[in-house]
């Protein structure tokens, strides 16, 4: 039996994705709420005059950013998901139903492990929030995929075309 590489790679991707998830989880309610409340106190501070302006303060955007890294969190998730079925022989439709139906349930298992840490609780709102960023990322990656196999877009020759210019930039640079 032949083992793919790249299939290996991606879903030692989505596994490492998933521990992260897992660790950020484990953290206390003030563990977590100091992480992002610091977030939120740095994103005020770099444009607290705008949001001074709509009246926000740091603890609605600490909410903001809470909810916010959830549905990153899973947008990642589902993207790495989908690329490991792809990488495996899953195609088409199938591959993206079975991307959101995997993040989903790791949302759900996520939110049931945050039963048993310290004052975290189980939302059914978090796994709204969490599949509604794995959508919007299974959307993204479909939009370029079918980009990408209908060939409206080359992918190889875009990051040649960047590597290519970056390595002039930097012989320029590195010349002067």
């Amino acid at each position: 039996m032949k083992i793919d590489r790249k299939a290996m790679l991606s879903w030692t991707s989505v596994i490492l994705w998933m521990l992260l998830i897992f660790a950020l989880s484990a953290q206390s309610a003030a563990q977590s709420e100091k992480v992002s409340h610091g977030l939120a106190s740095v994103i005020l501070m770099f444009i607290g005059s705008l949001l001074n302006l709509a009246g926000i303060d740091v603890n609605l955007m600490n909410g903001i950013v809470r909810k916010s890294a959830h549905a990153f969190l899973f947008f990642v998730l589902a993207t790495l998901v989908l690329n490991a079925f792809l990488k495996t022989g899953v195609k088409g439709i199938r591959a993206f139903i079975f991307a959101l139906a995997l993040t989903f349930l790791y949302a759900c298992s996520d939110e049931l492990h945050q039963l048993f840490v310290p004052g975290r609780a189980c939302m059914l709102s978090d796994v709204g929030i969490d599949s509604l960023g794995a959508i919007c990322g299974l959307c993204l990656s479909g939009a370029i995929y079918w980009l990408s196999i209908h060939g409206k877009i080359n992918f190889n020759d875009r990051i040649n075309a960047f590597i290519y210019k970056f390595n002039v930039f930097k012989s320029q640079r590195s010349s002067s």
